[in-house]
């Protein structure tokens, strides 16, 4: 097994792996790690996702929470929680729309935070690469959901507010309003890196020292990092969707 692993890295290096620095990122160690983290939460959620869909087959019909605390009430209360807070944000209509999204992204981010508390394994989240993608997706899709909902009236909010008698003012939003929109996937990318890099350092440092109890307090402290970044990141994703999505008179 490390064998084929070793041929599959090596491989993937030839057409992967980023030979120049670039900016602050420098040359780094080419590894599929973070990968193998991304198909190992991938297949925990569809696994998850079936267990979830076999609940509602019963009698009930999903109506009665199940007896015993199983993984699909791990689901339901995680999916619960994200569209209760989708909701109070952007009414109860948008949050049943774009649940697929804001929820599929939650709790992929949150397993691959918690993957960084398992000895021997990478966080996916801890390179910027992964949660980049996390961003533009999320930058992608409340730049169009805004203007299918309200067209020119999304595209209009960009030259700033209507201020009678000073129409030339637009040339000073517009820049503006351009620049804090492309700051959000930099920002949402970079922070839950940032942090997740942290924590996962910290936890492996302390692990090293001293491998048995101490860690422990840690270990806690990793698992209320990853539950807070994702909170912070799947608010801010239904934050950016319910302002793009609002009405254009509002705007």
């Amino acid at each position: 097994m490390p064998e084929f692993w070793a041929h599959l890295e090596s491989s993937a290096a030839e057409h992967l792996a980023r030979d120049k620095a670039f900016l602050i990122f420098g040359a780094t160690h080419f590894t599929l790690v973070h990968v193998a983290g991304a198909v190992l939460a991938f297949v925990f959620l569809i696994i998850a996702a079936l267990r979830y869909r076999a609940s509602l087959q019963d009698s009930s019909r999903g109506v009665i929470p199940p007896r015993s605390f199983g993984l699909a009430a791990m689901v339901d209360g995680f999916v619960g929680a994200v569209y209760n807070l989708s909701a109070d944000v952007m009414g109860e209509e948008d949050a049943k729309r774009f649940l697929p999204l804001t929820g599929t992204l939650a709790l992929f981010i949150f397993v691959c935070n918690i993957q960084g508390l398992i000895p021997g394994m990478l966080p996916p989240t801890d390179t910027l690469k992964t949660n980049l993608v996390f961003a533009l997706i999320v930058f992608i899709v409340y730049n169009v959901a805004g203007v299918v909902r309200n067209g020119f009236g999304y595209l209009a909010h960009f030259l700033g507010p209507k201020i009678g008698g000073f129409p030339w003012l637009f040339f000073l939003f517009l820049p503006i309003e351009i620049v804090s929109h492309l700051a959000r996937p930099v920002s949402l990318s970079l922070r839950l890196t940032g942090n997740i890099v942290a924590d996962h350092k910290v936890v492996g440092v302390v692990a090293l020292m001293v491998p048995l109890l101490v860690p422990l307090p840690f270990l806690l402290l990793g698992t209320v990092v990853a539950i807070v970044q994702t909170l912070v990141f799947t608010l801010l994703t239904i934050i950016f969707i319910g302002l793009a999505v609002e009405h254009a008179e509002e705007h």
